[in-house]
This record gives structure tokens, C-alpha cells and sequence, in this order.
């Protein structure tokens, strides 16, 4: 066996270790959720859910043995919630190396193992010995030596233990009297800053009146103002200013309390204007002798 495929066979060998140790750590969490979910109920969401309403109450045929649909779906929520833990623990995993734990169990290794291994296509007189007699010394480690036993043991340990109680709490269909829906109630009653309700966070928009108006008079859908109603007044560094607009004044809101009142000169104009001329009335002439019948006329059609 040359030097090369000597590493190859440890790394292998680390590798199926540690996909080993992922698998415990898997099935154990996936049989921790699984009693978890059973133990509070909530598999009462699936009658809750509108997409699996009507899977509710289905009995699904698995190897001779008969599964509710919703205990199939927590057996299928734990596995997904499992795997996602499994990937968050394991993520970090460092790559061993198997060349530096060879060295660690050989101390005749110590960096032999590797300069043979950075050097295993140069044949000459001094790389072929170095191979050589690394070789013959590695041989004597076995991929078994790299197996963490402690680690299996906890792992065999744990998966009775999670397996046996997740069974358990299955055949006595033990429950507790929590639903899913005082568990949501509980999480919001929770002092969490971010889950609190707007009326909390959110401040008074509206501090010297209502949302409709000032002294709850609700205001139009334009959202104009009353100007000329009661005085609107607002409190700035300690000192009212009133902000009321006086009829006709025709320059806005101003600070009375501040600068110096200007008169406005102006030229009063006339009742009319001077050049106009009256219009020429039409008057029509009355036959002579008649005048004071006509008059008497229009005096009884006036009464």
C-alpha cells in the first residue's frame, strides 16, 4: 500500500465517523420533537390548517401498521424540525485531517507523515527511504483508533432513552390540557420588545385633542382646518402662541407675539366709479286727461 492510498482510506474512514455522529444526533432530536409535539397537542392544528382539513381523520396503511394522518404529520414535522437543528450544530464541523491525527497517535510520525506526503511523486534516493519507513510504522494504525467510542456510546444511550419515552407517551396517549392556542397566547404575553402591541410603541399622535379634531369636532375629508372657530393654540418653549386666522387678514399664520405691527396704507375708494354714466331710462307718454286714472288703477292693484 503506497502513501496515498493510505490517507485516502483514514479520511474515508473519518468521514463515515463522523456522518455516524450526525445520524445519533438526528434521530435523537427527531424523537425529542416528535414527543414534544404529541405531548401538546399539536396535532390539533391540522384540523385548524385549511390546506390539511380535509386530511383530518385519514388512516394511512405503513408496513401492516395503521397511521392517523395527523400522527404521519408530526412524525413529518419532527423530521423536518430535526433535520434543520442537525444542519445548524454541524455546520461548523471541522474537516479532520488524517494525516495530523496519524501523527497524534504515532508520535514517530510527528511531521514525517507529512513532508512523505508532500513529497510522494519525487522519487529519489531520500524521498523513496523517507516513504519507506513511514509506511512501515503507519501501518500499524488502525481507522478504528479515530472512532470517538465515549461519543457512540452517549449517542446509543440517548436514542434508547428519546425512542422508549417518545413510545410511551404514544401508546398511553399522554397529553397535557395545553392547546396550541394558549401556547400562542403565552408567547404573546411574554415581555418581548419586538411582539408588543402598537398601542404600546406607537406615541400619541394626537396630544392636545382627538384623532377627529380639536375638541372633538370632527374635521372634513379635506382635512381642512376651522380657522376662524375657536383659537387654535400651541405651546412652544413654555409660551402659548395663538395660530388663529383673523378673517380678511390675508397673510397667513404670524406670530403675534412677536414683531411690530404694521398698518397698511391704503386709498378708501368711492361709492362708484366717477365716470360711469347712468343709463338712459325709457319712459313711454300717457294720452292727456287720463294721469289720474291710470294712477288710481295701480293704487288698487297695489292694495
Amino acid at each position: 500500500m503506497d502513501i496515498e492510498t493510505f490517507i485516502k482510506k483514514q479520511n474515508s474512514a473519518l468521514k463515515k465517523f463522523q456522518r455516524t455522529y450526525i445520524l445519533f444526533d438526528f434521530a435523537v432530536i427527531s424523537f425529542i420533537m416528535y414527543t414534544l409535539l404529541y405531548i401538546f397537542n399539536m396535532d390539533t392544528l391540522f384540523s385548524i390548517i385549511t390546506a390539511f382539513e380535509l386530511y383530518t381523520g385519514s388512516i394511512y396503511q405503513l408496513i401492516g401498521y395503521s397511521i392517523p394522518f395527523e400522527t404521519f404529520g408530526l412524525i413529518v414535522a419532527a423530521i423536518f424540525i430535526s433535520l434543520l437543528f442537525t444542519i445548524i450544530f454541524h455546520i461548523r464541523d471541522k474537516r479532520l485531517n488524517a494525516i495530523f491525527l496519524v501523527e497524534e497517535s504515532e508520535p514517530t510520525l510527528h511531521e514525517r507523515l507529512r513532508t512523505a506526503y508532500d513529497n510522494r511523486k519525487n522519487h529519489n534516493i531520500i524521498t523513496d527511504h523517507l516513504v519507506n519507513s513511514v509506511m512501515s510504522d503507519a501501518v500499524k494504525v488502525k481507522s478504528s483508533s479515530f472512532l470517538n467510542r465515549r461519543r457512540i456510546a452517549l449517542g446509543i444511550i440517548a436514542l434508547i432513552l428519546t425512542s422508549s419515552s417518545s413510545a410511551y407517551v404514544t401508546t398511553t396517549d399522554y397529553r397535557t390540557d395545553i392547546s396550541p392556542i394558549e401556547i400562542s397566547q403565552i408567547i404573546e404575553e411574554l415581555p418581548i420588545p419586538f411582539m408588543k402591541n402598537d398601542e404600546e410603541v406607537i406615541p400619541d399622535m394626537f396630544p392636545n385633542g382627538d384623532e377627529d379634531g380639536e375638541n372633538g369636532e370632527e374635521s372634513d375629508e379635506g382635512g381642512t382646518e376651522n380657522l376662524f372657530g375657536e383659537p387654535a393654540i400651541i405651546v412652544i418653549e413654555g409660551e402659548e402662541i395663538d395660530l388663529t386666522l383673523p378673517p380678511g387678514a390675508g397673510i397667513g399664520f404670524t406670530d403675534r407675539t412677536e414683531g411690530e405691527i404694521r398698518e397698511e396704507e391704503f386709498e378708501r375708494s368711492s361709492a362708484y366709479d366717477i365716470k360711469a354714466i347712468s343709463s338712459q331710462a325709457y319712459y313711454e307718454s300717457l294720452p292727456e286727461g287720463y294721469d289720474n286714472i291710470i294712477k288710481a288703477y295701480f293704487e288698487e292693484m297695489a292694495q
